[in-house]
């Protein structure tokens, strides 16, 4: 094939590199530990493949032309290691003669590498904040003006409701949670634990296929204490949790249309301002389909109902009235927004009215605390007090000592 020719794909691993005596070491470098992190199989194997088989690259790897190479080299031993930045820790991945690596480089990587250069979908996520073709991809909608400030002097960045309570506490947290630094385990309230096991197990029964509606015996035991996807209850909080998936049955909204539904839980949203410069992060959790209709669903456990504001209560919820009134979610007609909350009392949905304009004003004033003072801050003080107790950067913030205690 001639240089050039679409059909001619060149593979390529990048990482700490050390060759002598016939040893080629790769060395992957992680910012968090290696021992909470699963191996990829078939990372390990295009690795060590191109570490057995290939050669050297002596000029630019972003060239829009063939990789210009060194000569072949005698190999005689391959090795892969893993090394965590954050606790120094290390794993060999792989260690084997040439012969060994192509034959691990040859169980199945090739039809997973083909996959992945036929491929032709668009996964919106964390990333977009950082991509250069966001301004022109086709699967984040363009919305000038959806957060209500004007463009800085600062580079592109994603912005989430996260991100925006994050800074309302600590600019330095929020900082320090978009740099992705690896995190210390903060000890959780009992009741958000319990929130996160009902999420988990309510998510699940979303995922199957084909979609249907959640049963009321279908739920997680035994009731005094019970564990999901890693999160543990027991107890009062185990039995609530219990009662809470039970009674998420009685308003499941795939409950009706048996065979007219789908649905999408924890479904990522990516919508680029380009007045602020700034791709707009969210997470649903249940975008679903009844019919024709389309609704995204927020989903709270709270022990009891309370008396203020939803909007204000659950900042996501005025963020997407803002993307339900912007059309950037499903549908022919505007997409409904649905508040459902599980409480010791019940369940009980909410429906917000989209399509009223001092609904969508009111959003407006909600979000603009929780986006105004992020945009225009360039230096992400830290706040050290109470709140340093349960961060989970504290190490990486060099005023947490100073008001850890306080």
């Amino acid at each position: 094939m001639k240089p050039g020719d679409p059909d001619v794909y060149e593979e390529m691993v990048d990482g700490r590199r050390y060759a002598g005596h016939g040893v080629r070491e790769l060395r992957f470098v992680r910012t968090g530990s290696v021992w909470d992190r699963p191996e990829d199989a078939t990372e390990i194997a295009v690795a060590v493949g191109v570490l057995a088989d290939g050669r050297p690259v002596l000029g630019s790897q972003w060239a829009r032309e063939p990789l210009t190479l060194g000569r072949p080299e005698h190999v005689r031993l391959v090795r892969l290691v893993e090394i965590g930045c954050v606790d120094a820790s290390h794993r060999v991945l792989f260690e084997g003669t040439p012969q060994e690596a192509s034959e691990c480089y040859g169980s199945g990587v090739e039809a997973r590498i083909s996959q992945v250069i036929g491929g032709v979908s668009y996964r919106p996520g964390q990333d977009c904040g950082r991509c250069d073709a966001v301004v022109s991809c086709p699967a984040v909608p363009s919305v000038p003006g959806l957060l209500g400030v004007s463009r800085s002097d600062l580079p592109r960045r994603s912005w989430s409701v996260s991100t925006g309570r994050a800074h309302r506490g600590c600019p330095a947290r929020a900082h320090m949670q978009d740099l992705f630094l690896p995190r210390d385990g903060a000890e959780e309230t009992e009741a958000v634990v319990r929130g996160h096991a009902v999420h988990a197990w309510i998510e699940e029964r979303h995922r199957r296929t084909p979609a249907r509606c959640c049963s009321p015996d279908d739920v997680p035991g035994p009731p005094d204490a019970w564990r999901h996807q890693g999160w543990t209850v027991t107890g009062f909080q185990a039995r609530l949790g219990t009662q809470m998936v039970g009674d998420h049955a009685l308003v499941c909204p795939l409950r009706a249309w048996p065979g007219e539904c789908e649905a999408h839980p924890e479904q990522s949203i990516a919508v680029y301002d380009p007045d602020a410069d700034v791709v707009v992060m969210a997470k649903a959790d249940l975008l679903y389909r009844v019919g024709d209709r389309w609704t995204l669903r927020e989903t709270k456990t709270v022990k009891a109902l309370g008396d203020g504001d939803p909007l204000e209560q659950y900042p996501q919820l005025a963020l997407a009235v803002l993307l339900a009134d912007a059309g950037v979610l499903p549908g022919t007609e505007l997409c409904r927004v649905e508040l459902e909350r599980l409480t010791g009392s019940g369940p009980l949905v909410t429906e917000i009215d989209v399509s009223a304009p001092d609904v969508v004003a009111h959003a407006r004033r909600v979000l603009e605390p929780h986006i105004a003072p992020w945009h225009s801050d360039s230096r992400y003080p830290a706040k050290p007090g109470k709140a340093c107790g349960n961060c989970p950067f504290t190490r990486w913030c060099p005023d947490a000592a100073t008001g850890a205690d306080t």
